[in-house]
């Protein structure tokens, strides 16, 4: 099935417009190919480090529970 898309309208700097037009011809791909895949590697990326820095709570709250002498829920599985 085929993605509906909507168009839009932004302001980037003419550098950076250059730059992507260069490296869309470079690939023979579009410009909005170009920035549909950054925007979306950039929403990846944000995930990925969130669920990195949960891990890393996660992982430090379960220290915490082990050196203060406490024990883990009984319904924990993990």
């Amino acid at each position: 099935m085929a993605r509906r898309k909507a168009r839009t309208s932004i302001t980037i700097p003419e550098k950076l417009l250059s730059e992507l037009d260069r490296k869309a011809c470079e690939q023979g791909r579009t410009r909005s190919d170009m920035v549909c895949e950054a925007v979306s590697a950039y929403f990846t990326d944000e995930e990925e480090r969130l669920l990195a820095e949960g891990y890393k709570e996660m992982a430090g709250e379960s220290l915490d529970v082990q050196t203060a002498g406490g024990c883990w829920p009984e319904n924990w599985t993990g």
